[in-house]
């Protein structure tokens, strides 16, 4: 195929709306580029939209009269890349192992690693410009050979993790590395939402040994197995009604998490690599349309999964992988209309080990990523991690708990004094504590309801929050239970019937 040798479509008219941190990094590639580059790799967080900055720079190319290759690992980042292509009104073609997408006459084809192996000679491709999706993963002798093929073709890395597993380096493939904005700063500006973190139930992982840079499946899949109960109470007592992503070990492990949900009451789905197409795809469509609330899965969901009203993400896979860690945490970051927030529920152990995602971190070509200089880093710019012991909050920067409250004296002797000043007794409850407020009142409606005795309320806020409910909302009606309160008084009577050794 010779795209230069036909007619292509004039110039589109459907230019994309970029945000500053986008504009500035297509700007920072072209000054690589003058700068005698031939290969720089972006990077920016997952949710950052590293496809629709590449839709700019491919239909200003396209329209310069330049062919483009857009290289994804998998089907779902191919779809992806294409609609964002619709978006600006670039023609392009697919290539895709059963994909009847093709207009062999575009300058612009987007297409999948494994087919582009099997017919790039037969294509006859011949692009000025290469873009590689996921950049990290190119790094071995098979798909540096399907790159070999152009080597005059300049070339665009995007990744949110330059990084790889087994601690080989980019610069092999690439010879720039451009990070404009960090997961903190997009947090800050707004693009992303905070993560909230609780690392309950960690496994056990003294025995279980290291093959290619993590942890072996089958000896994993056994530490975790005894959680298996607390993975599903924990999400009960905490998640709610959030719409939640669970990363499972294993097939196995991922079909019994969800039939435990499923045991719960809730509406649960698996999905793995082998799952078929459409089934895959209808799965996808019941979860994103909220017909499904928890989607258990064997990292199906950690690339090329878009869905921003996610708030909720289940690690339930210990793994020494930063790439992996921060893949399957940049599901939950992205914004959405009410979203506030991402609930990480960690029964991996893999905050402890590989920080927060917001923590700042030294990228390098060289690989090997310096996990100790990050955590260095953190500490020294907000305090060492904390874990709050009333509520498995995991934090940092202060002694005050920002989830329940829970003060953490210090070692030694200290003298505390409080800065403020006199306030109007009655005044306005701050939004911490009138969310517990409706909590108790919640409490109360439920227990009315179920006709248990009237200290139930009472209790369980104190073993929620560590502290009584002050005398005077008691003078207020009780509420009807939400959804996030039923589940959680829900977690609370399965704990206490395990307890007794009776069947919940």
């Amino acid at each position: 195929m010779n795209p230069a040798t036909v007619d292509q479509p004039g110039p589109s008219d459907q230019a994309p709306t970029l945000r500053p941190y986008q504009a500035a990094a297509i700007a920072r590639l072209a000054t690589s580029f003058a700068a005698g580059r031939q290969a720089p790799i972006l990077t920016l967080p997952t949710g950052s939209g590293k496809t629709v900055i590449a839709g700019a720079i491919i239909r200003k190319a396209a329209d310069e009269g330049q062919n483009v290759l857009f290289i994804a690992p998998r089907r779902e980042l191919v779809d992806q890349a294409s609609r964002k292509l619709n978006d600006v009104g670039v023609r392009h073609g697919i290539v895709l192992a059963g994909d009847k997408r093709h207009d062999l006459y575009a300058r612009v084809q987007v297409g999948s690693i494994d087919t582009l192996r099997s017919r790039a000679h037969r294509l006859q491709l011949n692009p000025d410009l290469i873009f590689c999706d996921e950049a990290h993963l190119y790094v071995t002798t098979i798909r540096k050979k399907l790159l070999d093929q152009w080597p005059n073709a300049r070339r665009i890395g995007l990744t949110a993790t330059p990084a790889r597993k087994d601690g080989r380096g980019l610069n092999n493939l690439f010879d720039d590395l451009i990070e404009v904005a960090s997961v903190g700063a997009l947090t800050d500006l707004g693009y992303l939402v905070p993560a909230r973190y609780f690392s309950i139930s960690e496994p056990d992982m003294d025995r279980v040994h290291t093959i290619g840079g993590d942890y072996r499946t089958d000896e994993t899949e056994a530490a975790m197995a005894p959680l298996l109960g607390d993975i599903v109470q924990t999400w009960l007592q905490r998640a709610g009604a959030r719409r939640t992503a669970v990363f499972a070990i294993s097939v196995a492990h991922s079909v019994n998490l969800c039939a435990a949900f499923a045991a719960a009451g809730v509406r649960a789905e698996h999905v793995d690599g082998g799952t078929p197409l459409g089934q895959r795809e209808e799965i996808f469509s019941r979860f994103a349309s909220g017909d499904t609330q928890v989607l258990c899965n064997v990292l199906v969901a950690s690339i090329g999964f878009d869905l921003p009203e996610l708030d909720c993400i289940v690690l339930a896979r210990p793994t020494k992988s930063l790439v992996m860690y921060l893949q399957m945490l940049g599901r939950g970051l992205r914004s959405a209309p009410n979203k506030t927030d991402c609930l990480v529920l960690d029964h991996s152990g893999c905050v402890h080990r590989l920080g927060f995602a917001a923590d700042e971190r030294f990228w390098t070509l060289e690989g090997h990523q310096d996990l100790e200089s990050t955590r260095a880093a953190r500490e020294a710019a907000q305090g060492k991690e904390i874990t709050c012991p009333a509520c498995q909050c995991v934090y940092s920067g202060g002694r005050v708990c920002p989830e329940c409250g829970h003060y953490i004296a210090p070692k030694g002797k200290e003298i505390q004094t409080l800065d403020g000043e006199l306030v109007e007794v009655g005044a306005h409850l701050d939004d911490d504590e009138q969310a517990r407020l409706q909590f108790y009142l919640e409490l109360r409606g439920y227990g009315e309801r179920r006709k248990f005795k009237i200290g139930f309320a009472y209790l369980k806020f104190i073993e929620r929050y560590g502290r009584k409910p002050p005398w005077e909302w008691n003078k207020q009606p009780a509420a009807k239970p939400s959804l996030v309160t039923e589940r959680w008084v829900q977690s609370r009577l399965i704990a206490w019937f395990k307890s007794r050794g009776a069947s919940a």
